[in-house]
């Protein structure tokens, strides 16, 4: 009997010796998959579902910003040049006309020394003199009355030639003093809609840290 209550006592230890090592086994496994746990939960945690959706649509607002606004200085080249463009043209324009002009003036000049010049020849040697100073004469009042109908077209081109002048430079220093301040206002703009993207994107990760936060313990 007392053999046998020996035998026992002796199995009861060397079970509970087995299941101490069992347990002192199963701990430090139990450990090591919380820290993996924990580690792969920290490693989602820096990535965002919403960072490529946010990126592709301010991107695309700024990049719809920057054509605009490149569209928008095209536009003023185009204007000035066709200023630029519409006063030569004028100017050659009003260069042909004065040339034409002064060409009938030669021309009507000409036609009238040769017309005296053989009208003085035919006539004797009395009536000359008098056919010389009646030519000085008729050359005068025709010069004059060439600078009667010519001056005023004259000054119609000479007025014509300052207008273009005075509008082409208005519309550079319009558009000089237009681009610096719309210029200005572009890099407030470009700092504010930087702001409102990080706010933006800050907003998202909050909303995705506290779901976050709500499915974790769930599972």
């Amino acid at each position: 009997m007392v053999q046998k209550v020996i035998d026992q006592k002796d199995e009861v230890q060397k079970k509970e010796r087995k299941k101490v090592g069992v347990s002192k086994v199963e701990k430090p496994k139990v450990e090591e998959t919380k820290v993996e746990v924990e580690e792969v939960e920290l490693g989602k945690e820096t990535s965002y579902v919403s960072d490529p959706i946010i990126n592709t649509v301010w991107d695309q607002f700024e990049n719809a910003v920057s054509r605009t606004r490149e569209l928008r200085e095209q536009r003023q080249e185009l204007y000035l040049k066709a200023i630029k463009e519409t006063t030569k043209f004028n100017g050659v324009y009003r260069k042909t006309v004065k040339g034409l002009f002064e060409q009938s003036t030669k021309l009507s000049g000409g036609l009238r020394k040769g017309l005296f010049q053989s009208n003085i020849i035919k006539t004797n040697e009395s009536a000359k003199e008098v056919a010389e100073s009646y030519k000085s004469h008729v050359s005068e009042a025709a010069s004059k009355v060439e600078e009667l109908y010519l001056t005023p077209m004259y000054s119609i081109f000479d007025l014509m030639e300052r207008t273009e002048n005075v509008i082409d430079q208005n519309s550079q220093s319009f558009f000089e003093n237009i681009n610096e301040v719309r210029h200005a206002w572009d890099e407030v703009t470009d700092n504010y809609l930087k702001q409102v993207r990080k706010t933006h994107q800050k907003i998202a990760h909050q909303l995705e840290d506290s779901v976050r936060v709500l499915v974790v313990p769930g599972k």
